[in-house]
């Protein structure tokens, strides 16, 4: 019973989440390079707040991070993206199971990808 609630939560903030940040693929390069700051930014305070053992704002920061990477279009979208997409998401599962050592170095990863990326993005 107490699993149903929690999912029921959780998928009441997805669908809450998905409906106030709503993903839009960045059209020019302008918006490309917003996009990716924001990503950048998002991972960055995700790392910060692991660090200083703010659990539950470091999964939001990470869960905000993948929805700013998805606006990521162009040649910024490539395998870098993703792997740092995927690390995101791990360290969210490990600041949830607790293992916050794991989460810190995964998004040091995200952070240090999405670094190079928004250097290389103009």
């Amino acid at each position: 019973m107490k699993i149903q609630n929690v999912l029921s939560k959780f998928a009441a903030l997805v669908v809450a989440g998905s409906l106030s940040f709503g993903a839009f693929a960045a059209e020019d390069a302008a918006g490309v390079k917003k996009a990716t700051e924001e990503a950048l930014k998002a991972s960055q305070e995700a790392l910060e707040q692991a660090k200083s053992g703010q659990k539950d704002a470091a999964i939001a920061s990470a869960k905000l991070y993948r929805q700013k990477a998805k606006e990521i279009t162009g040649a910024g979208a490539g395998m870098s993206l993703q792997k740092a997409m995927g690390a995101a998401k791990e360290a969210a599962t490990e600041l949830e199971a607790g293992n916050n050592a794991a989460a810190i170095e995964k998004l040091t990863d995200v952070v240090n990808r999405m670094t190079a990326i928004n250097n290389e993005t103009k």
